[in-house]
């Protein structure tokens, strides 16, 4: 039997959960209200977060596809893109985004419990000079009293307090900071308002952005990227993804011009030394003409002149390619990327000018490749030995070049030198004339060529265009990204609704008592008689209640009770009837006199004895007062029976109180004398009804079970210990009671309806119990 209890133990009881459900329904309300009350406290206490986003495609043009090669794929793209993402993430770019956008100085107002940045709204704006950089990111709490007139508070690095009123547009100096505040336009008098700043330094601004930019690739096919801001204040994020996309388009421009600046700086460089050596000819040929009359040179002197004036452009070529030759050597020994192609390169063959071209990408990718990664990666090393032997190719050719045409202008040197002597027979005048007038030509028709040069180069910029298109500018957002409303309730629902089955589920587990007929079916053999449901007004103490409310639910649950127990007992048999339970506090009593009076309402004369001797209550049920005459008094023959017996306020229904409170009352039952009392009693009455004292607690219930003809124990529901079953087992069993059966007193208003007992209950009083007499009727 007991392992047949454990196993019930063990088994999900729905009865019990239902139970234990309705008794919960109100801390399961409170939990729903309390986790439901902290989720909107959180998202009325958050403060919200927006993020502006823009999306920006890139222009990725592959060098395979430039040269008419079949693509390699897409991993360069990935590369491109990665590395543009990480030049937008770069401190290098936050520097310049701090430069184009005011983030030093930051202005909020002081709520009670959140705070707002007044973003370009600011009622007020400071011009300071910092003295000490301590100052530095620390709030500086500043007062509006009125339209004039402020107070200042901030604490220095040595813990002094600085509190002191001044007024608008008043110069204030002190040792850690020089300051004028003046108003703005959305200054609104309203008394007293509170506010700070906070003058940011560099490193805070740096570390703002990026905690708060997020770059991430939208479609790597389509090579576009998001560019998204995080900020408490929805226009800064808006301005500041918009700044970063405009300065990031500049920046994008700059570096696509910057090859074409540096050759126009070189030609421009070139041309003013020109235009100086033109100018100073123009000169000499103006005195010459003034001073000599005439520019004829004599016609037999033209084809020595004519020799000379090729050699001398000869050499003009030969040590312009020297000069050319030798500064392209330190500029490929110096590797000088940038300025490896402003040298006029024609005179170079094809094979060495791609050569170049190859040198000066190497260079460039080398310094891409530094800004993420370290000189001591094998990435720069693999780069730095293909520059080297390129380097040495490329030195090696042009030194053998330079040598060639330094052989050559000797040669050149050498004949016009005999030219030279022949000329010098000419007159010297005339010599230095032709001599002036052949470098004019030279210099004003490279002068010419430079200036063409520069043309090319200027529409080239011109045409310049960016990388990269916006495809959507940012936008002031509406809805914040955090906290999201829906979430945090759901969350808080959620939690509330796990919270409360964790709860139901421990008092189901916890839960020690039994609640309903099943389950004491489950614990027990013995027959279950019925059950009576619990009474919907509250009942302060034991009191028979059949005669006041003979149509309630408890009244009609103890005919049915009637009804069973002339199936147990033979019908014209003289009844005796003992009422026990475990302990006290489970309704003996009360289904003592209250199925007494249902009995005696069929016409049956019954008595009840009230054999707790030692918590004597049947007097107080039937609404008298402590009697001195009593059962124990009988059993001790102080009184008679007849003199005990009190009238009720049923017809056909007598009591005999305890009486005083014996020193043994154990022993008075075990004597003839109680024996002789129910053979006396059998003779006037039809059923003998006995309110023993709890089995649990003494002895004296089993002595007067024993001398019964039937004995009801009753189980209060959700008050008896399931562990009481085990009282009532072992009674059964070494006292071989086969007579006895089980009562469920106090069941709920659902288990009386399912045993049939709804029909008659009376309606619920009270505003309380209204609702949950609705609520268990909607269950």
């Amino acid at each position: 039997m007991e392992k047949e209890s454990n196993k019930s133990l063990e088994a999900f009881d729905q009865d019990k959960a239902y139970a234990v459900f309705r008794k919960s329904i109100i801390w399961i309300m409170l939990i729903l209200l309390t986790t439901n009350v902290i989720a909107y406290l959180y998202v009325r206490w958050t403060k919200p977060l927006y993020e502006s986003q823009s999306e920006l495609k890139l222009d990725v043009k592959s060098e395979a596809s430039e040269l008419g090669l079949p693509g390699i794929n897409d991993n360069s793209n990935i590369n491109v893109i990665s590395g543009e993402i990480e030049l937008l993430k770069s401190r290098l770019f936050f520097d310049k985004v701090i430069q184009t956008i005011d983030l030093s100085i930051s202005y909020y107002t002081s709520g009670n419990v959140l705070i707002d940045e007044k973003f370009r709204t600011s009622p007020f704006v400071v011009s300071y000079t910092l003295k000490d950089p301590s100052l530095y990111d620390r709030r500086i709490y500043l007062k509006i009293l009125d339209d004039k007139n402020y107070t200042i508070n901030f604490t220095g690095s040595e813990n002094e307090d600085y509190d002191q009123k001044y007024r608008f547009d008043q110069k204030v100096s002190t040792e850690l900071i020089d300051l004028s505040i003046s108003l703005t336009n959305y200054y609104e008098p309203k008394g007293d308002q509170n506010f700070f700043f906070v003058i940011n330094s560099k490193e805070a601004q740096i570390q703002y952005l990026a905690r708060n930019i997020s770059v991430e690739p939208l479609n790597l096919q389509a090579n576009t990227i998001k560019v998204g801001f995080r900020d408490y204040n929805p226009q800064k994020a808006k301005d500041l993804v918009n700044a970063i996309d405009t300065l990031y388009l500049n920046y994008t421009e700059q570096e696509k011009n910057l090859e074409n600046n540096q050759k126009i700086e070189w030609l421009n460089k070139e041309l003013r030394q020109i235009e100086m050596h033109l100018e100073g000819y123009e000169n000499y040929f103006e005195n010459f003409t003034i001073e000599n009359r005439t520019n004829d040179l004599d016609n037999d002197l033209r084809q020595t002149i004519m020799l000379i004036n090729m050699l001398d452009s000869q050499k003009y070529e030969l040590n312009k390619k020297i000069n050319i030759t030798a500064d392209l050597l330190t500029k490929v020994k110096n590797e000088s990327s940038e300025e490896l192609l402003n040298n006029n390169l024609s005179a170079f063959p094809i094979s060495f000018q791609d050569k170049l071209h190859e040198l000066q990408d190497l260079v460039k990718k080398k310094k891409n490749i530094q800004l993420s990664y370290s000189d001591s990666t094998y990435a720069v090393k693999r780069v730095n030995l293909q520059i080297a032997e390129l380097q040495n190719s490329l030195t090696s050719h042009l030194e053998s070049l330079k040598e060639n045409y330094q052989k050559d202008l000797i040669r050149l040197n050498d004949r016009q030198s005999r030219l030279k002597q022949d000329f010098a027979k000419l007159p010297e005048k005339s010599t230095e004339y032709n001599k002036n007038e052949r470098f004019f030509n030279l210099y004003e028709e490279f002068y010419l060529s430079l200036m063409q040069s520069k043309a090319q180069y200027q529409i080239a910029q011109a045409g310049t265009t960016t990388d990269f298109k916006i495809l959507s500018p940012a936008f002031i957002p509406s809805i914040p990204i955090s906290p999201n409303v829906r979430i945090i309730q759901g969350i808080g629902m959620v939690t509330g609704l796990v919270l409360s089955f964790i709860f139901v589920m421990l008092r189901y587990v916890l839960h020690n008592r039994i609640n309903g007929v099943k389950e004491l079916e489950r614990l027990t053999n013995a027959p279950i008689l019925g059950s009576v449901p619990k009474s919907q007004e509250k009942i302060v103490e034991t009191q028979l209640i059949i005669n006041k409310r003979p149509k309630s639910a408890v009244s009609e649950s103890l005919r049915t009770i009637r009804t069973n127990i002339e199936f147990l007992i033979p019908k014209n048999k003289k009844k005796v009837i003992a009422v026990t339970s475990t302990v006290s506090g489970e309704g003996k009593t009360f289904i003592s006199v209250n199925l007494s009076g249902i009995i005696a309402a069929s016409k049956k004369k019954v008595i009840v004895l009230d054999l707790d001797m030692r918590k004597p209550r049947v007097h107080s049920a039937f609404n008298r007062e402590e009697s001195s005459k009593g059962v124990s008094t009988i059993l001790i023959d102080r009184h008679t029976i007849a003199e005990s017996i009190q009238k009720s306020e049923i017809e056909n229904l007598d009591f005999i109180p305890s009486g005083p409170t014996p020193p043994n009352p154990s022993e008075l039952l075990i004597n003839g004398e109680f024996d002789q009392l129910l053979e006396e009693l059998k003779l006037h009455y039809d059923v003998i009804v006995l309110d023993t004292p709890p089995v649990g607690l003494v002895t004296d219930g089993v002595i007067a079970m024993k001398k019964a003809d039937l004995s009801l124990y009753i189980v209060r529901s959700n008050y008896s210990k399931k562990i009481f079953m085990n009282t009532l087992n072992k009674l059964v069993k070494v006292n071989n009671f086969n007579n006895l059966a089980v009562i469920m007193n106090a069941t709920s208003i659902v288990g009386a309806r399912s045993y049939g007992y709804g029909y008659y209950e009376e309606k619920p009083k009270g505003f309380i119990n209204k609702i949950k007499h609705a609520f268990i009727k909607g269950v």
